[in-house]
């Protein structure tokens, strides 16, 4: 099993974790950079994985910064599921939409600055259609119930208290099947 971390990791932004089993990666939380120049700069750049492998996400909770980037993994590829609690997935979609009508403006802005400079537009991080096809890969799961998100993993969502529909995400891993 490997764990690697794509955010969150000497920033507390950007909350990305990647767990890969010998037939499985999953996701933990794919949120936005959030603070200065240098850290938003950190959204239109690549991820440092390819989105199209993973199988699976799991959103711990609706903040920013661990939901910010669903729509952007899901315009790069991810087709698959992500697990979240009913409240959660409602208060994501709400600041997903948020953040791209944020987006829209502020590349609006910021391509008028690049003309002046003569340098090529840019696009916005996503939009509000990365936003909506992002929804249809949710999959409701209750607190306390175990769910398979493949054949190597089980995870059961624990009520955090944090906001509302947040929760602790605890993994059972047993990595000699194949992912479904």
């Amino acid at each position: 099993m490997k764990i690697e971390l794509f955010g969150a990791a000497k920033t507390v932004t950007g909350s990305c974790y990647s767990i890969t089993t010998k037939e499985c990666k999953i996701l933990i939380d794919c949120g936005m950079f959030q603070g200065d120049k240098e850290e938003t700069r950190l959204n239109f750049e690549k991820f440092g994985f390819n989105p199209k492998e993973y199988k699976a996400l799991l959103l711990t909770h609706a903040h920013l910064d661990h939901c910010g980037r669903i729509p952007k993994l899901v315009k790069e590829g991810f087709k698959g599921k992500i697990y979240a609690t009913s409240a959660t997935k409602d208060l994501a979609r709400v600041v997903m939409l948020d953040a791209a009508k944020i987006a829209f403006y502020d590349t609006r802005y910021e391509n008028k600055r690049r003309a002046r400079n003569g340098l090529p537009p840019r696009e916005p991080v996503f939009s509000e259609k990365d936003v909506h096809n992002a929804m249809k890969l949710f999959k409701l799961i209750k607190y306390n119930e175990p769910v398979k998100v493949g054949k190597t993993i089980t995870a059961k969502f624990f009520d955090a208290g944090h906001i509302l529909g947040s929760a602790s995400i605890q993994l059972q891993i047993f990595d000699h099947h194949r992912c479904q």
